[in-house]
């Protein structure tokens, strides 16, 4: 019986070739879709999955009183929750930095080898490896990086500097030109983490960064703590006990944010919060990629549907055979719902194929590391499962049960397109529901791809054009050299100006400590401010617009205040004018000087952000970055020659360079991602849906072939045949829209509510949707209607 109904489905596959080719190939499409998405959202979900302690470890994150939200911590929170709440078992801070210079001395302490790490090296507690899963596999566990100076390395970073982790145990780095002894070795994590260690050196030596533990107001970007709750503990009651421990620390007036706890689990989606790898899958991210890759799979079998229905007719005849030969209506169903089954695993099949082969473009796309393992796992391979019966199910019911139904008299005497039609709306219905789902993607396309292009064209408030940020080595005896650095750098062809600073206008790394506008040293800070030390050149380079004062006075410390805007408007200080001469005292009671100058708000961050409050001022220990105007047309020369002095001036260090609009546009790259997969499941849906609009028209020339006929020979031109056919669908795709524009706008519109700078969500979305998706419709469908309007009438009139 089951041999037989193969047999019978692959005869029946073969005779159909074109029906079953475009049938299979919707079907290719959205299994492709569906698992490459459920591969996607797979990997993200598994982040840090793998720590036993997973569901008793949080993240002790800021929340801004005035909006606004960070990871970042003060230095001394670790030790005081550890010391003063009985419910936390174990706290510790970590403080990731990037782009760090790390040497590797030779026998006479020369320079052997030297990297620049973008990332992976790492201050942590002892404590850390008591929350988190770190297997050291050389060294004592209990005391590897308990003393300053002494690091742990994973093998993976310990063979990349002494060709064998086993030869790395004793030896001595320098990082920030201190010698970091190596006391263990851990083993590598999983890919799938946000702690991407390399180099984890002892908390207790940022003490040699000129750092106050002790100090409850400054914060360095990417220093977090952690804590383990003992088991029972639950959480938000330990949240309602933050803030009384935060007024205990830092007063009232000082504390713009209160303290919260954000579970592990949250950290890789959580997208107001960063983590070490500045990459996060938010949760509306995975609901949308969920909905899509549902969506094209319903997409496909309603494709799927409407095909099978449309080929109805030319299978009447052998249905009524079939019944009258004896067969029941149970043996048809099972036949076309093995048909149904048999296309739908040669499609699962393939899409497993496309997958593998999408797999790289994808990595490369989303920063993901897919494997063929991850697509043949036992968990793929029963969703996979799942989903081929889900589809046979769903895509092969309807089908089998219309087919199965016919009357055999009827189909025999060819009756089956007259009585055909009483399934139309179900299959207009199906259309609808293809298109609303199709011009909703073409919507968020539009939306998302605007949104970006707003991204990458908004004015930052400082020219981002040809300027080249570097970062140099922090110690005493390269900042001595900098003057030299500056005048050889000037004397190479197609370099225009230089300047020095702590960080770039936007960029990794930020200083926030508090401001006082009393000279008062027991007064109450009045704000959080993000300090940009810089020299006098930084305000010509970018262009920075002066509205009041004048440029500070060049000096290697502190002298003079220029702020911003937003500055003056927090606290109230009245114009630009009027700020001028005011005291104002930053980092504690460390800097009172006067305001000299306020300049235009410029954004320090991306534009999801709101402005922060700025302050600039001279303080050359704590310059990190070379600011390089290069003239335009000789970025290959000029970039050579900032290599050639920098290897002169810093021979120990590695040059490494990143351009300013590069930088800027690295904010948005989960924009562009998902500005691309839209793009790509857009196209997808609407490729499918026009398949099925194929699939529409070719039942109604079919049903309306002799109505057709009789219009012909009574003179009706080919515009009129033509119009006939396609006026149906053009109708549909019009209510479809009508349903699909409330949708989009509503999706959209929350969407876009995340950004503090944003595009309006206009009518020219839908009304360039609505044409698209007519005029795309009608290029599909023109072959098909041009086909039967030009038949010759008489085929179609000669037979009954």
């Amino acid at each position: 019986m089951v041999g037989n109904y193969l047999k019978t489905g692959f005869r029946s596959l073969r005779r159909n070739r074109v029906h079953f080719f475009v049938n299979s190939a919707g079907l290719l499409i959205g299994f492709s879709a569906f698992l490459l998405i459920f591969l996607v959202l797979t990997y993200e979900r598994s982040f840090d999955g793998f720590h036993a302690k997973k569901d008793r470890i949080y993240r002790v994150v800021r929340e801004g009183k005035k909006g606004g939200h960070s990871a970042t911590a003060s230095f001394p929170l670790a030790n005081s929750l550890k010391a003063e709440f009985p419910q936390v078992e174990s706290a510790a801070s970590i403080y990731g930095d990037r782009n760090v210079q790390v040497i590797i001395p030779g026998p006479g302490g020369e320079t052997w080898r030297k990297f620049r790490e973008p990332r992976g090296v790492f201050f942590a507690d002892q404590q850390f490896f008591n929350i988190f899963d770190g297997r050291i596999i050389a060294g004592n566990p209990a005391t590897a990086i308990v003393e300053p100076n002494t690091a742990l390395l994973t093998k993976r970073m310990a063979t990349k500097y002494f060709g064998d982790w086993k030869e790395a145990m004793g030896k001595v780095l320098k990082v920030y030109d201190l010698p970091i002894r190596i006391t263990g070795i851990l083993d590598d994590l999983p890919v799938n983490t946000d702690f991407p260690l390399g180099v984890v050196i002892s908390h207790k030596t940022v003490t040699a960064l000129n750092v106050d533990m002790q100090d409850w107001v400054e914060l360095w970007t990417d220093n977090y703590c952690f804590v383990l709750l003992r088991p029972g503990a639950i959480a938000s009651r330990f949240n309602e006990q933050l803030p009384a421990f935060l007024s205990r620390h830092v007063s009232p007036d000082n504390a713009d944010y209160n303290l919260m706890l954000q579970p592990l689990a949250d950290i890789h989606f959580d997208k107001r919060f960063a983590n070490f790898n500045h990459r996060t899958f938010s949760y509306e991210l995975i609901k949308a990629l969920s909905l899509i890759g549902i969506f094209l799979l319903v997409i496909a079998c309603v494709n799927f549907i409407n095909l099978s229905t449309a080929n109805a007719v030319s299978r009447a005849r052998e249905v009524g055979v079939r019944k009258v030969l004896g067969s029941n209506r149970q043996q048809l169903l099972l036949q076309f719902f093995g048909e149904t089954g048999l296309t739908a695993l040669m499609a699962i099949i393939g899409a497993l194929m496309v997958a593998l082969c999408c797999m790289p473009f994808l990595n490369s796309m989303l920063e993901s590391h897919l494997s063929a393992g991850m697509l043949f796992s036992p968990r793929v391979i029963q969703y996979a499962l799942g989903a081929w019966l889900g589809v046979t199910l769903l895509a092969g019911s309807y089908p089998a049960l219309v087919l199965s139904g016919f009357n055999p008299v009827n189909a025999l005497k060819s009756r089956m397109a007259a009585t055909a039609g009483k399934g139309v709306s179900v299959r207009r219905g199906l259309v609808v529901l293809q298109f609303v789902i199709a011009q909703v993607l073409i919507i968020a396309t539009l939306v998302v791809s605007s949104q970006l292009n707003y991204f990458n064209n908004a004015d930052m408030g400082f020219n981002k054009e040809a300027v080249v940020s570097a970062g140099f080595p922090r110690d005493s005896l390269s900042q001595a050299k900098l003057n030299m650095f500056r005048s050889l750098l000037l004397q190479q062809p197609g370099i225009q100006a230089v300047s020095f600073s702590a960080f770039a206008p936007v960029g990794e790394g930020s200083w926030a400590t508090d401001l006082k506008l009393s000279t008062n040293h027991t007064s109450k800070a009045d704000l959080i401010v993000h300090m940009k030390p810089a020299d006098t050149g930084y305000f010509d380079m970018y262009k920075l617009q002066l509205l009041a004062g004048r440029i500070y006075s060049p000096s290697d410390t502190v002298k003079e205040y220029i702020v911003n805007e937003r500055l003056l408007k927090v606290l109230n200080l009245g114009t630009p004018d009027e700020a001028i001469g005011k005291n104002i005292t930053v980092n504690g009671d460390a800097y009172t000087y006067p305001i000299v100058g306020v300049v235009k708000d410029f954004h320090m961050s991306s534009l999801r952000d709101p402005l922060s409050a700025i302050v600039m001022t001279t303080l050359k220990r704590t310059y990190r970055t070379a600011n390089i105007k290069i003239t335009p047309g000789k970025t290959r020369e000029a970039l050579a020659s900032m290599a050639a002095a920098w290897n002169k001036v810093f021979p120990d260090y590695v040059f490494e360079y990143r351009f300013i609009d590069q930088t800027v546009a690295d904010y948005y790259k989960q924009e562009n991602q998902l500005a691309r997969l839209f793009r790509i499941f857009a196209g997808l849906a609407i490729f499918i849906s026009c398949l099925g609009l194929y699939g529409l028209v070719s039942f109604m020339a079919a049903r309306r072939k002799k109505e057709i006929g009789i219009r012909k020979v009574l003179g009706a031109p080919v515009s009129s045949i033509l119009l006939l056919l396609s006026r149906e669908f053009t109708v549909l795709i019009a209510v479809a829209f009508l349903l699909a524009a409330p949708l989009a706008w509503y999706f959209m519109q929350d969407w876009l509510e995340q950004y503090t700078f944003r595009i309006s969500l206009g009518i020219g979305f839908f009304i360039t949707t609505l044409l698209f998706c007519i005029g795309i419709a009608w290029l599909t469908v023109g072959h098909a209607t041009i086909k039967v309007a030009v038949a010759n009438p008489v085929k179609s009139l000669r037979t009954e």
